[in-house]
């Protein structure tokens, strides 16, 4: 293959690798309605936060053998006299879980939930 040949393979696959990525829709961050944000998770090693009206919520995934794991927290950021606090939804098991309810203003509370690996875990954030 001469010089001239190479270069035009190279550049239409250049070309081919970048569209994959130009189709790829971005994701936006979860923005606060009526008190409620929702999101599916990965696993992975940084936290992830969620800004429900009223609240915030801060908690890991994490991923091991068979196991997965959402901890974290919920914390209730402003005197409206409602609660904020955090649900788990496991769809391969069909099961949600709730946190404990985090209330009055400054109160945060720790929880943790498992589920299985397949479970893919949606977390949503709440005030009520």
């Amino acid at each position: 293959m001469n010089i001239k040949k190479f270069g035009l393979a190279a550049t239409g696959a250049v070309m081919a690798f970048g569209s994959l990525f130009a189709a790829t829709p971005a994701t936006a961050a979860p923005v606060a309605s009526d008190g409620d944000v929702s999101i599916q998770q990965e696993c992975r090693e940084r936290a992830f936060n969620l800004y429900p009206s009223g609240g915030w919520a801060q908690f890991n995934v994490i991923c091991g053998g068979n196991t997965v794991t959402v901890t974290g927290w919920v914390l209730d950021t402003d005197a409206d006299g409602k609660c904020a606090y955090v649900k788990v939804y496991w769809p391969s098991e069909n099961r949600t879980v709730t946190s404990p309810r985090a209330c009055p203003e400054g109160n945060k509370k720790y929880y943790t939930f498992y589920g299985v690996y397949a479970a893919s875990p949606v977390v949503s954030a709440h005030t009520s």
